[in-house]
């Protein structure tokens, strides 16, 4: 468990699986993760779950919030290439606390972590080109904008263009 002021990281506990169950069957919040959404059962769910704890390459973590333990959202890193140092970052917060800190946070200890425990030195991530709100809160993190894919995911009868985006982590 990481712990700042306002979030805790965690290993996700049976009380998690109805905001995971209910992430995983939220059409517009799976289109925000760029994934194709279609129905998922519990036992979808936790075998998603168990592919990402089952990949040495790859950490997850549920945001709770540290005064209530309320679930909040997730953070991961996957595509972990530990001789390379890099990782593909990725999050999702519940709308309610976006604004309030909570992913700013959570964002911070999920980096240095993977610093200091993997020796990962870049965090990479892909955004669709609309979700400007994410690019914003990503950009105010210190992120950069080094490329853009055009035309590269299908979503609602388009292709969207596709955001590439870095950021060194701290030593």
């Amino acid at each position: 468990m990481i712990s700042g002021s306002l979030v805790t990281l965690r290993a996700p506990t049976d009380a998690d699986s109805v905001f995971l169950h209910n992430l995983r069957n939220d059409i517009e919040a799976q289109y925000l993760l760029m994934s194709l959404p279609r129905a998922n059962t519990t036992a979808r769910m936790e075998q998603w779950l168990r592919t990402i704890f089952d990949d040495p390459a790859s950490v997850f973590f549920v945001v709770a919030s540290i005064n209530t333990a309320e679930v909040l959202g997730f953070v991961q890193v996957r595509e972990m290439n530990f001789i390379h140092g890099t990782g593909e970052l990725g999050i999702f917060m519940d709308a309610k606390v976006r604004g309030d800190g909570s992913a700013s946070e959570s964002l911070l200890l999920l980096e240095q972590y993977v610093r200091d425990v993997f020796n990962l030195r870049k965090l990479t991530l892909k955004v669709l080109e609309t979700n400007k709100r994410a690019i914003g809160f990503y950009l105010k993190s210190g992120w950069k904008q080094v490329g853009l894919m055009t035309a590269h995911f299908y979503q609602k009868q388009h292709y969207h263009d596709v955001v590439l985006m870095e950021k060194f982590l701290q030593q």
